[in-house]
Protein backbone atom coordinates (compact mmCIF):
# COMPACT_ATOMS: atom_id res chain seq x y z
CA UNK A 1 0.00 0.00 0.00
CA UNK A 2 2.79 2.23 0.42
CA UNK A 3 1.64 3.55 3.66
CA UNK A 4 5.32 4.89 4.75
CA UNK A 5 5.63 7.25 1.94
CA UNK A 6 2.15 9.40 3.35
CA UNK A 7 2.90 12.87 4.28
CA UNK A 8 0.82 13.66 7.47
CA UNK A 9 -1.19 16.31 6.46
CA UNK A 10 -4.90 17.17 7.45
CA UNK A 11 -4.49 20.43 4.66
CA UNK A 12 -3.39 21.12 1.10
CA UNK A 13 -3.94 18.11 -0.89
CA UNK A 14 -3.98 14.83 1.18
CA UNK A 15 -4.23 11.30 0.95
CA UNK A 16 -5.35 8.60 3.70
CA UNK A 17 -5.98 4.77 3.79
CA UNK A 18 -8.12 3.31 6.13
CA UNK A 19 -9.92 -0.03 6.26
CA UNK A 20 -13.94 -0.39 6.51
CA UNK A 21 -15.49 -4.40 7.27
CA UNK A 22 -12.16 -5.97 6.10
CA UNK A 23 -12.13 -3.50 2.65
CA UNK A 24 -9.43 -1.46 1.77
CA UNK A 25 -10.28 2.35 1.42
CA UNK A 26 -8.36 5.61 0.19
CA UNK A 27 -9.05 9.30 0.15
CA UNK A 28 -7.74 12.06 -1.70
CA UNK A 29 -8.61 15.37 -1.13
CA UNK A 30 -7.91 18.97 -1.16
CA UNK A 31 -9.50 22.25 -0.17
CA UNK A 32 -12.47 22.04 -2.28
CA UNK A 33 -13.55 18.39 -2.97
CA UNK A 34 -12.58 14.75 -1.41
CA UNK A 35 -12.77 11.29 -3.24
CA UNK A 36 -13.60 8.17 -1.73
CA UNK A 37 -12.15 4.87 -3.12
CA UNK A 38 -13.24 1.44 -2.55
CA UNK A 39 -9.54 -0.12 -3.41
CA UNK A 40 -10.50 -3.70 -2.80
CA UNK A 41 -13.70 -3.29 -4.76
CA UNK A 42 -13.10 -2.48 -7.85
CA UNK A 43 -11.38 1.04 -6.64
CA UNK A 44 -15.32 2.56 -6.89
CA UNK A 45 -15.36 5.84 -6.61
CA UNK A 46 -18.30 6.04 -3.79
CA UNK A 47 -17.24 9.61 -2.50
CA UNK A 48 -16.85 13.12 -4.86
CA UNK A 49 -17.96 16.04 -2.34
CA UNK A 50 -17.83 19.65 -2.84
CA UNK A 51 -16.68 20.62 0.31
CA UNK A 52 -17.63 24.23 0.43
CA UNK A 53 -20.63 23.39 -0.18
CA UNK A 54 -20.96 20.16 1.23
CA UNK A 55 -22.67 18.96 -1.77
CA UNK A 56 -22.32 14.90 -3.21
CA UNK A 57 -22.46 14.01 -6.72
CA UNK A 58 -22.75 10.39 -6.07
CA UNK A 59 -25.46 8.12 -5.70
CA UNK A 60 -25.43 5.51 -2.73
CA UNK A 61 -27.38 2.37 -2.65
CA UNK A 62 -28.07 0.12 0.19
CA UNK A 63 -25.80 -2.26 -0.51
CA UNK A 64 -22.75 -3.07 2.56
CA UNK A 65 -19.51 -3.79 1.35
CA UNK A 66 -18.43 -6.32 3.69
CA UNK A 67 -16.14 -9.39 3.25
CA UNK A 68 -18.31 -11.80 5.54
CA UNK A 69 -21.82 -10.74 3.20
CA UNK A 70 -22.30 -13.58 0.97
CA UNK A 71 -24.95 -14.05 -1.84
CA UNK A 72 -27.22 -17.49 -0.93
CA UNK A 73 -26.99 -18.20 -4.83
CA UNK A 74 -24.82 -16.39 -7.57
CA UNK A 75 -26.36 -14.69 -10.31
CA UNK A 76 -26.34 -16.65 -13.72
CA UNK A 77 -25.39 -12.60 -14.94
CA UNK A 78 -22.53 -12.49 -12.24
CA UNK A 79 -22.73 -10.77 -9.16
CA UNK A 80 -22.50 -6.81 -10.03
CA UNK A 81 -25.39 -5.92 -8.60
CA UNK A 82 -25.41 -7.62 -5.84
CA UNK A 83 -22.11 -6.03 -4.18
CA UNK A 84 -23.54 -2.46 -6.17
CA UNK A 85 -22.83 0.57 -3.54
CA UNK A 86 -24.09 3.01 -5.95
CA UNK A 87 -20.98 5.63 -7.41
CA UNK A 88 -18.86 4.91 -10.25
CA UNK A 89 -17.35 1.78 -11.57
CA UNK A 90 -14.72 1.01 -14.11
CA UNK A 91 -16.18 -1.96 -16.75
CA UNK A 92 -13.62 -3.62 -18.70
CA UNK A 93 -12.85 -5.79 -20.44
CA UNK A 94 -17.16 -5.93 -20.88
CA UNK A 95 -19.68 -3.81 -21.11
CA UNK A 96 -23.15 -4.87 -19.85
CA UNK A 97 -23.96 -8.73 -19.78
CA UNK A 98 -23.79 -11.11 -22.49
CA UNK A 99 -22.14 -14.71 -23.52
CA UNK A 100 -18.61 -15.36 -22.39
CA UNK A 101 -15.82 -15.05 -25.13
CA UNK A 102 -12.48 -16.60 -25.39
CA UNK A 103 -13.49 -19.83 -23.93
CA UNK A 104 -14.13 -18.01 -20.41
CA UNK A 105 -17.26 -16.70 -18.72
CA UNK A 106 -17.78 -13.16 -18.35
CA UNK A 107 -20.12 -11.46 -15.46
CA UNK A 108 -22.52 -8.22 -15.82
CA UNK A 109 -20.24 -5.59 -16.66
CA UNK A 110 -17.20 -7.32 -17.26
CA UNK A 111 -14.24 -8.25 -14.53
CA UNK A 112 -12.59 -5.21 -12.81
CA UNK A 113 -15.69 -3.58 -10.75
CA UNK A 114 -15.35 -6.83 -8.38
CA UNK A 115 -11.48 -7.23 -7.93
CA UNK A 116 -9.05 -5.68 -5.62
CA UNK A 117 -6.86 -2.97 -6.68
CA UNK A 118 -3.04 -2.17 -6.03
CA UNK A 119 -2.29 1.43 -5.00
CA UNK A 120 1.03 3.02 -5.43
CA UNK A 121 1.83 6.87 -4.47
CA UNK A 122 3.11 8.50 -6.92
CA UNK A 123 3.45 12.23 -5.47
CA UNK A 124 2.42 13.45 -2.11
CA UNK A 125 2.92 17.30 -2.03
CA UNK A 126 0.15 19.45 -0.55
CA UNK A 127 0.15 21.10 -3.77
CA UNK A 128 -0.34 18.10 -5.61
CA UNK A 129 -1.31 14.67 -4.87
CA UNK A 130 -1.37 11.38 -7.61
CA UNK A 131 -1.79 7.66 -7.09
CA UNK A 132 -1.63 4.76 -9.60
CA UNK A 133 -4.49 2.37 -9.26
CA UNK A 134 -3.95 -0.97 -11.07
CA UNK A 135 -5.54 -4.44 -11.60
CA UNK A 136 -4.83 -7.41 -13.87
CA UNK A 137 -7.88 -9.41 -14.98
CA UNK A 138 -8.61 -13.46 -13.92
CA UNK A 139 -9.96 -14.92 -16.96
CA UNK A 140 -8.60 -12.39 -19.80
CA UNK A 141 -5.02 -11.03 -20.29
CA UNK A 142 -5.67 -8.06 -19.53
CA UNK A 143 -3.56 -5.37 -17.54
CA UNK A 144 -5.20 -2.53 -16.15
CA UNK A 145 -3.72 1.20 -15.19
CA UNK A 146 -4.95 4.64 -14.35
CA UNK A 147 -3.59 7.27 -12.16
CA UNK A 148 -5.59 9.96 -10.30
CA UNK A 149 -4.74 13.39 -9.56
CA UNK A 150 -5.92 16.57 -7.67
CA UNK A 151 -4.38 19.73 -7.59
CA UNK A 152 -4.48 22.71 -4.87
CA UNK A 153 -7.16 24.99 -5.39
CA UNK A 154 -8.90 22.94 -8.18
CA UNK A 155 -12.13 21.25 -8.52
CA UNK A 156 -11.37 18.55 -10.99
CA UNK A 157 -10.12 15.08 -10.76
CA UNK A 158 -7.77 14.67 -13.25
CA UNK A 159 -7.53 10.87 -14.63
CA UNK A 160 -5.27 9.03 -17.12
CA UNK A 161 -5.72 5.24 -17.98
CA UNK A 162 -3.48 2.44 -19.78
CA UNK A 163 -5.02 -1.08 -21.10
CA UNK A 164 -2.21 -3.86 -21.80
CA UNK A 165 -3.00 -6.50 -23.60
CA UNK A 166 -0.13 -8.89 -21.35
CA UNK A 167 -1.16 -12.27 -23.46
CA UNK A 168 0.11 -13.41 -26.99
CA UNK A 169 -3.25 -13.53 -28.97
CA UNK A 170 -4.74 -10.36 -30.35
CA UNK A 171 -8.49 -9.46 -27.88
CA UNK A 172 -11.17 -8.26 -28.34
CA UNK A 173 -12.85 -5.74 -25.28
CA UNK A 174 -14.88 -3.28 -24.27
CA UNK A 175 -14.03 -0.21 -21.89
CA UNK A 176 -16.89 2.20 -20.25
CA UNK A 177 -17.04 4.02 -16.74
CA UNK A 178 -20.46 3.73 -14.76
CA UNK A 179 -20.82 7.02 -12.91
CA UNK A 180 -24.04 7.28 -10.91
CA UNK A 181 -25.06 10.26 -9.86
CA UNK A 182 -27.24 11.33 -6.56
CA UNK A 183 -26.30 12.17 -3.13
CA UNK A 184 -28.03 15.76 -2.24
CA UNK A 185 -27.40 16.93 -6.10
CA UNK A 186 -29.54 15.45 -7.66
CA UNK A 187 -33.35 16.61 -8.02
CA UNK A 188 -35.75 17.55 -10.23
CA UNK A 189 -34.27 21.32 -11.01
CA UNK A 190 -31.32 18.95 -12.45
CA UNK A 191 -30.58 19.16 -16.84
CA UNK A 192 -28.01 17.23 -18.78
CA UNK A 193 -26.28 19.06 -20.59
CA UNK A 194 -25.02 17.29 -24.12
CA UNK A 195 -23.52 20.15 -27.01
CA UNK A 196 -25.18 19.00 -30.48
CA UNK A 197 -27.83 16.82 -31.57
CA UNK A 198 -26.05 13.06 -30.88
CA UNK A 199 -28.30 10.88 -32.24
CA UNK A 200 -30.60 8.71 -29.40
CA UNK A 201 -31.31 5.18 -29.66
CA UNK A 202 -33.49 3.13 -27.02
CA UNK A 203 -32.26 0.00 -25.15
CA UNK A 204 -33.25 -3.41 -26.81
CA UNK A 205 -35.94 -3.95 -24.10
CA UNK A 206 -38.91 -3.79 -23.56
CA UNK A 207 -39.59 -1.62 -19.89
CA UNK A 208 -42.92 -1.07 -20.12
CA UNK A 209 -44.94 2.09 -19.30
CA UNK A 210 -41.95 3.59 -17.26
CA UNK A 211 -40.32 4.52 -20.30
CA UNK A 212 -41.31 7.29 -22.55
CA UNK A 213 -39.06 4.90 -24.79
CA UNK A 214 -39.72 2.03 -26.99
CA UNK A 215 -37.43 -0.59 -27.24
CA UNK A 216 -34.75 0.12 -29.58
CA UNK A 217 -36.90 3.60 -30.65
CA UNK A 218 -34.50 6.27 -32.17
CA UNK A 219 -34.44 9.84 -32.01
CA UNK A 220 -32.59 13.00 -31.75
CA UNK A 221 -31.07 14.86 -28.51
CA UNK A 222 -32.86 16.43 -26.73
CA UNK A 223 -36.55 15.87 -27.08
CA UNK A 224 -38.20 12.41 -28.41
CA UNK A 225 -41.65 11.38 -28.92
CA UNK A 226 -42.81 9.13 -25.97
CA UNK A 227 -45.05 6.07 -26.83
CA UNK A 228 -48.32 8.37 -26.47
CA UNK A 229 -46.91 10.63 -29.26
CA UNK A 230 -46.40 12.94 -26.70
CA UNK A 231 -42.74 15.14 -26.44
CA UNK A 232 -40.59 13.51 -24.04
CA UNK A 233 -37.57 16.16 -23.02
CA UNK A 234 -34.52 13.69 -22.34
CA UNK A 235 -32.79 16.07 -21.00
CA UNK A 236 -34.53 17.31 -17.78
CA UNK A 237 -34.38 15.05 -14.27
CA UNK A 238 -37.42 14.12 -13.00
CA UNK A 239 -38.72 13.91 -9.81
CA UNK A 240 -38.78 10.36 -7.81
CA UNK A 241 -42.08 10.27 -7.43
CA UNK A 242 -42.07 9.97 -11.25
CA UNK A 243 -41.54 6.27 -10.92
CA UNK A 244 -39.65 6.57 -14.73
CA UNK A 245 -36.98 4.43 -15.57
CA UNK A 246 -35.02 4.91 -19.58
CA UNK A 247 -31.93 3.57 -20.60
CA UNK A 248 -30.78 4.51 -24.28
CA UNK A 249 -27.44 5.52 -25.86
CA UNK A 250 -26.30 8.48 -27.53
CA UNK A 251 -24.00 8.24 -30.41
CA UNK A 252 -22.25 10.53 -33.02
CA UNK A 253 -21.12 13.16 -29.95
CA UNK A 254 -20.17 16.71 -31.11
CA UNK A 255 -18.32 16.98 -27.98
CA UNK A 256 -17.51 14.24 -25.86
CA UNK A 257 -18.19 16.11 -22.61
CA UNK A 258 -21.23 16.31 -20.63
CA UNK A 259 -22.16 18.55 -17.73
CA UNK A 260 -25.36 17.86 -14.98
CA UNK A 261 -26.77 21.56 -13.86
CA UNK A 262 -28.46 21.42 -10.88
CA UNK A 263 -30.29 24.62 -11.00
CA UNK A 264 -31.80 25.21 -7.59
CA UNK A 265 -27.97 24.79 -5.92
CA UNK A 266 -26.39 26.17 -8.74
CA UNK A 267 -23.82 23.70 -8.87
CA UNK A 268 -22.62 21.16 -11.92
CA UNK A 269 -20.97 17.69 -11.87
CA UNK A 270 -19.48 17.17 -15.77
CA UNK A 271 -16.37 15.03 -17.55
CA UNK A 272 -14.49 15.58 -20.78
CA UNK A 273 -12.59 12.80 -22.11
CA UNK A 274 -10.87 11.83 -25.65
CA UNK A 275 -14.15 10.96 -28.20
CA UNK A 276 -11.78 9.07 -30.20
CA UNK A 277 -11.28 6.44 -27.28
CA UNK A 278 -15.04 6.92 -25.71
CA UNK A 279 -17.13 7.65 -28.53
CA UNK A 280 -20.84 7.24 -27.33
CA UNK A 281 -22.37 7.94 -24.20
CA UNK A 282 -24.89 5.77 -22.18
CA UNK A 283 -27.45 7.51 -19.89
CA UNK A 284 -29.48 5.35 -17.41
CA UNK A 285 -31.95 7.42 -16.12
CA UNK A 286 -33.69 5.75 -13.02
CA UNK A 287 -36.01 8.13 -11.82
CA UNK A 288 -38.01 5.52 -8.84
CA UNK A 289 -38.88 3.57 -11.56
CA UNK A 290 -36.72 0.18 -11.65
CA UNK A 291 -39.72 -2.27 -9.87
CA UNK A 292 -38.35 -5.84 -8.54
CA UNK A 293 -34.79 -6.74 -8.18
CA UNK A 294 -31.98 -5.21 -7.31
CA UNK A 295 -34.12 -1.50 -6.71
CA UNK A 296 -37.78 -1.95 -5.71
CA UNK A 297 -38.63 1.05 -6.80
CA UNK A 298 -35.99 2.88 -4.02
CA UNK A 299 -33.29 4.04 -6.46
CA UNK A 300 -33.30 7.70 -7.74
CA UNK A 301 -29.98 8.14 -9.55
CA UNK A 302 -28.87 9.49 -13.13
CA UNK A 303 -25.68 7.64 -14.71
CA UNK A 304 -24.11 8.68 -18.22
CA UNK A 305 -21.41 6.21 -19.09
CA UNK A 306 -19.05 7.14 -21.71
CA UNK A 307 -18.60 3.21 -23.93
CA UNK A 308 -16.45 2.68 -26.44
CA UNK A 309 -18.56 0.59 -28.27
CA UNK A 310 -21.99 -0.43 -29.19
CA UNK A 311 -24.10 -2.22 -28.09
CA UNK A 312 -23.84 -3.38 -24.58
CA UNK A 313 -22.24 -7.13 -24.25
CA UNK A 314 -18.86 -8.17 -25.36
CA UNK A 315 -19.99 -11.48 -27.23
CA UNK A 316 -22.49 -9.31 -29.49
CA UNK A 317 -20.33 -6.37 -29.60
CA UNK A 318 -17.63 -8.66 -31.50
CA UNK A 319 -20.46 -10.23 -33.66
CA UNK A 320 -21.51 -6.78 -34.65
CA UNK A 321 -17.90 -6.26 -35.38
CA UNK A 322 -18.02 -3.21 -33.39
CA UNK A 323 -15.75 -4.36 -30.67
CA UNK A 324 -11.95 -2.70 -30.86
CA UNK A 325 -9.33 -5.26 -30.40
CA UNK A 326 -5.62 -5.12 -28.95
CA UNK A 327 -2.67 -7.06 -30.13
CA UNK A 328 -0.44 -8.88 -28.03
CA UNK A 329 1.59 -6.84 -25.29
CA UNK A 330 -0.12 -3.54 -27.00
CA UNK A 331 -1.81 -0.71 -24.99
CA UNK A 332 -3.97 1.92 -25.36
CA UNK A 333 -4.02 5.15 -23.06
CA UNK A 334 -6.30 7.87 -22.44
CA UNK A 335 -6.81 10.63 -20.15
CA UNK A 336 -10.19 12.50 -18.86
CA UNK A 337 -11.50 15.16 -16.42
CA UNK A 338 -14.31 14.66 -13.64
CA UNK A 339 -14.75 18.63 -12.66
CA UNK A 340 -17.48 20.84 -10.66
CA UNK A 341 -18.55 23.56 -12.46
CA UNK A 342 -20.00 26.73 -10.31
CA UNK A 343 -22.60 29.54 -11.58
CA UNK A 344 -19.81 31.49 -13.89
CA UNK A 345 -18.64 28.59 -15.20
CA UNK A 346 -21.87 25.63 -15.93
Amino acid sequence: MGRDYFNRRNYGCRIKEFTINGYRHMSLENNLIKIGIALDKGADIYEFLYKPKDIEFMFSWGTHMDRDIVPGIASGKGNFMDYYEGGWQELFPGISCGEGVNGAEMGMHGEVALLPWNMDVLEDSEKKITVELSVATLRFPFILKKTLTLLENDSVLYVEEEIINSGVQTMQYQWGHHPAIGGNFLDETCEIIVKGTPAVKGVQADLGSVSCLEAGQEGIWPVVTDQSGNPCDLSKVEKKESKTYREFSLSNLEEAEFIVKNNRLQIGFGMRWEKDVFPHLWVWQMYGGGFDYPFYGNAYTLALEMWNSLPGGLSEAIRQKTAPSIGPSENKKTRFQVFVTLPDEA
